[in-house]
Formats: structure tokens, C-alpha cells, sequence
């Protein structure tokens, strides 16, 4: 079970880069909540986990179906790969410094989909979050 959570957090988390401009906002939660479920999930009783894997997709299914735009946004026109000596610490720097609540909580999902994975896109779609998302 958690390994579907993980594929499911994976993939929002990548396809963000490319499609939140669709509702930068919404779209954040594609990621986020199925994190949140993984987060909570040693504290679940086991057959909960099922159902709560089922709620979390199906939410994430309904956000993408509503919200995600057809078009994925050119690779020219997207940020670029963190270059700091520690890209992590950076980007957590400056989601606390945007001071939205989803743009930290997408970053810290993305830095946890990056650490598993490597894959520095998710560190790309941290930025993305924070460029789309005005400070409140």
C-alpha cells in the first residue's frame, strides 16, 4: 500500500511541472494529499488503508479531470534545475520565505519525492509552485 501511495505522489508531483498552470492551487493538493495519507498511514488501523488509498486517488482523479489544462507548458518556459551547493535547503528556504501554506507543503512533498527518487524535475516543480503561487 504505501508503494501506491508513493507512485501516486511521484507522478502528481512530476506532472505538476508541466500542467499546474491549470490551477496551481488545486492541482498542489494531487500531491500533497496522497503525502499526507502516506504520513498517516502507520497510525491507521490496516483496513483502513485501503479505503483511504481509494479517497485519495479518487480526489487526486477528480482534481486532474477538473483542473489539469490539455497543454503541457513548453520545457523552454520552465525553471530550470536549482544550482545552490544545497538545492534542498534553498528551496525549503524559499517556501517559507513565499509564506504560502501550499507552496511549503508541495515543496516539502516534492523535496521527499526528489530524496527518494532523484529525479531533479521534482525539485523543478517546487520552483514552479513558487512562481505560480503569490505570496499572501
Amino acid at each position: 500500500m504505501p508503494g501506491l501511495l508513493d507512485e501516486l505522489i511521484h507522478a502528481a508531483t512530476l506532472r505538476y511541472l508541466s500542467h499546474a498552470h491549470g490551477s496551481p492551487i488545486l492541482l498542489v493538493h494531487t500531491a500533497t494529499a496522497p503525502n499526507a495519507i502516506k504520513h498517516v498511514l502507520p497510525a491507521l488501523p490496516r483496513e483502513m488503508w485501503a479505503p483511504s488509498l481509494a479517497a485519495v486517488w479518487s480526489a487526486a482523479a477528480a482534481i486532474v479531470s477538473a483542473y489539469e489544462p490539455d497543454d503541457a507548458v513548453p520545457q523552454a518556459e520552465l525553471p530550470a534545475v536549482p544550482r545552490a551547493d544545497d538545492p534542498i535547503a534553498e528551496l525549503l528556504e524559499r517556501a517559507v520565505a513565499n509564506g504560502d501554506e501550499h507552496v511549503i507543503k508541495f515543496t516539502d512533498t516534492a523535496v521527499d519525492v526528489y530524496q527518494a527518487s532523484g529525479n531533479p524535475d521534482a525539485l523543478r516543480a517546487a520552483i514552479r509552485a513558487r512562481h505560480l503561487i503569490a505570496p499572501e
